[in-house]
């Protein structure tokens, strides 16, 4: 099984690199666009890590952060440029 990670970061140009390294690594990646619901996409893709921003529209990474670990333990990474 491959390891998942979910990329919650708001700059495309970023989102895309993580995600093109990730993927070339052989990792599964999600990396969503929309940023409303950020619990449920962790919830339906249940990934083995976390990389998130802290500066993202809606709410911050601190406030998902939150949101996750009322979930679960996972890794979570911050990234910020």
């Amino acid at each position: 099984m491959k390891e998942k990670i979910l990329i919650i970061e708001d700059d495309p140009l970023i989102r895309n690199e993580l995600k093109t390294l990730l993927q070339s690594n052989s990792y599964k990646t999600v990396a969503p666009e929309d940023f409303s619901d950020v619990t449920g996409t962790f919830l339906t893709f249940q990934p083995h890590l976390v990389l998130l921003d802290i500066s993202l529209p809606f709410y911050d990474g601190y406030y998902w952060c939150a949101e996750i670990r009322k979930r679960s333990k996972v890794p979570v990474l911050f990234l910020s440029s």
